[in-house]
């Protein structure tokens, strides 16, 4: 399938060849699929490859960027700075909530599964960004390794100091990519997350009501009730 699309050579008839499927409802594991099956034929010579994803991204159709999200997660292991700075980039031109997503949960989460250490320098970079779907696809990423990587709390508190110093953002589109994160790390980790919470409440932050509804999603009543009886203290003390 790939070698069929990509023939003709430039990017402007891989795209034509691949508008027929760009311009149907085709559903996102044909495109993950077909996105993967690019990027392992891309493997050899990558350079090549980036204005080939350019030219599907600026075509503008939802499919386009599940392939390329998917795409660039083959090329993580020999280019992973590239990878991340096409997936900004591609985040930005995008524009909507889905693209931030769509780019957060491929490119981004596979990253910080298969790369910790270096992805969450990147993922500080994206926390202080100026535009606000990039800032959100940190926390998207994030939601998208704790699903996969339920076993190592030690990861999962460094995501948490990760966040801490943003705790407080205003923004709402990036308030729920953030929520996202911290709703999933309470899926498996809900001892972790609630003393997360109530420390960051004690010490006096201000966090949007909407991260705090997101956070405690799935933590149990009794759980929830710590981190809710800490918010009414801390009210009490410091109205």
């Amino acid at each position: 399938m790939a070698k069929l699309i990509l023939k003709g050579g430039n990017a402007s008839a891989v795209v034509d060849n691949l508008k027929p499927i760009l311009n149907s409802k085709c559903p996102f594991i044909k495109l993950d699929y077909l996105g993967k099956c690019l990027g392992e034929a891309g493997k050899d010579d990558m350079q090549k490859f980036y204005p080939v994803f350019d030219e599907i991204i600026n075509y503008g159709a939802m499919g386009g960027f599940v392939v390329v999200g998917r795409s660039l997660t083959c090329f993580l292991e020999t280019d992973l700075n590239k990878v991340m700075e096409k997936s900004r980039e591609y985040i930005i031109a995008g524009d909507v909530w889905y693209v931030c997503d769509i780019i957060g949960e491929r490119s981004l989460g596979e990253a910080l599964i298969n790369q910790f250490s270096t992805t969450i320098t990147w993922l500080k970079r994206f926390l202080e960004d100026e535009n606000k779907w990039v800032k959100r696809s940190a926390g998207v990423a994030i939601h998208f390794f704790s699903k996969r990587i339920t076993d190592e709390p030690e990861k999962t508190k460094k995501l948490l100091c990760l966040i801490e110093p943003f705790i407080e953002e205003k923004q709402v589109e990036v308030i729920k990519g953030t929520g996202w994160g911290l709703k999933t790390i309470g899926r498996y980790h809900p001892k972790i997350l609630v003393n997360f919470l109530t420390k960051q409440i004690r010490m006096k932050k201000k966090i949007s009501k909407l991260m705090i509804k997101k956070a405690v999603t799935y933590l149990s009543e009794d759980e929830r009730a710590i981190v809710e009886d800490c918010q009414s203290l801390q009210t009490k003390i410091h109205p």
